[in-house]
Formats: C-alpha cells, structure tokens, sequence
C-alpha cells in the first residue's frame, strides 16, 4: 500500500500516525512501521479492511503483573 492509498483506506490510522511522527519525531515512528511490515511485532493497524504490519500474537508479550 503506498503512502496516498493508506491515507484514503485508512484516514483514522493516518492521522494517528502522523500525531505520533509529531510526538516522537518520524524517524522513529517510520523505523517501527518499517519493521513491522517487515514481520516485527511493531506496528500493526486494521482499518475499513485493510491491514498494515505484523500482529502482536497471543504470548509475544510479557505480563508485567
């Protein structure tokens, strides 16, 4: 999915996307984009059907209780 379409399929996930690159700087928030369509449970999104990145499987994480 290029970077127009994401905007137009998933308008939601952009525009927290961009607040996040405004909060962190977007050398950071694209890096763990990058790695998560690379397969690294980084970023995932889901919005009007379509999906971006690797989903964070049950177990991946640890519990911190």
């Amino acid at each position: 999915m290029n970077r127009k379409s994401m905007r137009v399929d998933m308008p939601q996930t952009a525009a927290f996307i961009d607040s996040l690159r405004e909060a962190f700087g977007a050398d950071m928030i694209n890096e763990q984009i990058r790695q998560g369509i690379k397969g690294a449970a980084t970023f995932y999104a889901r919005e009007n059907g379509h999906e971006l990145g690797t989903p964070l499987k049950q177990g991946d994480r640890d519990a911190k209780d």
